[in-house]
């Protein structure tokens, strides 16, 4: 067998573990805290450290996944629906009550999702611990308003 048809068939597991490795790391994160700011901010300082410090486990589940076809684009899908599912609970926390448009956590979840992986394929995987708590005023802003998430976002310094 070709190392090439190897790697192939390792794809589908070694993307599971490294999923399942990073849905562990948000889920311990965010077990203590109480109010979702808090689980969120703690959910999205623990990713990037996970990234920062398993960047092969980020390329498997992002530029090696989108590499793999469809079977990849389903599983990064999966990654993107995981993540995005962690915002929604944000929505109750919108002042005012206004409507947010239904692609809101899907895009941030992208957004963020695109940023770490050019960081880890450029090298850069170390830089993410710096950007915590400007990601988590980004990722918290539609929900919280801009001065409170920033406030969040303060409390989780690299």
């Amino acid at each position: 067998m070709d190392r090439s048809a190897a790697s192939e068939g390792e794809f589908p597991r070694s993307f599971e573990v490294a999923f399942a490795r990073l849905q562990i790391v948000i889920v311990e994160a965010c077990g203590a805290r109480r109010e979702w700011p808090e689980k969120a901010a703690a959910g999205i300082a623990a990713a990037l450290r996970f990234a920062a410090t398993e960047p092969e486990s980020v390329r498997r589940l992002t530029s090696e996944a989108l590499a793999h076809g469809v079977e990849g684009i389903a599983r990064h899908e999966r990654l993107i629906a995981y993540l995005s599912q962690g915002l929604v609970t944000g929505r109750g926390e919108r002042p005012g009550g206004e409507r947010l448009p239904e692609i809101t956590e899907d895009a941030l979840a992208s957004g963020i999702v695109m940023l770490v992986s050019q960081r880890v394929d450029r090298g850069e995987a170390r830089d993410l611990l710096a950007t915590t708590p400007d990601v988590i005023q980004f990722m918290l802003t539609p929900y919280l308003g801009a001065a409170e998430a920033r406030r969040v976002g303060s409390q989780h310094g690299p």
